[in-house]
């Protein structure tokens, strides 16, 4: 399975500028998150075509998170903690 090309994706405004690579990925409630791992993210936008290693993430779970120190480096799943 691989991401739609159709997909609605939120991404921060970093990621969507480029001016930072993806580190964190969220799916939560049927809508997914592609951001830089900072806490300041408003904008949306698709990036499958640059960075096709999303496609390994297609099947995370709802309430789940993948992250990674780098773009080179592998995807990390955990189940989504949520801040109370």
């Amino acid at each position: 399975m691989s991401f739609k090309s159709n997909l609605g994706v939120f991404v921060c405004p970093h990621v969507f500028q480029k001016t930072r690579p993806i580190l964190l990925v969220i799916h939560e409630d049927g809508e997914w998150q592609c951001l830089c791992g900072y806490g300041d993210h408003t904008s949306e936008g698709h990036l499958v075509e640059r960075d096709p290693s999303l496609n390994q993430l297609s099947d995370l779970p709802d309430g789940w998170e993948a992250e990674r120190e780098s773009p080179e480096n592998t995807w990390l799943r955990t189940k989504y903690r949520y801040d109370d």
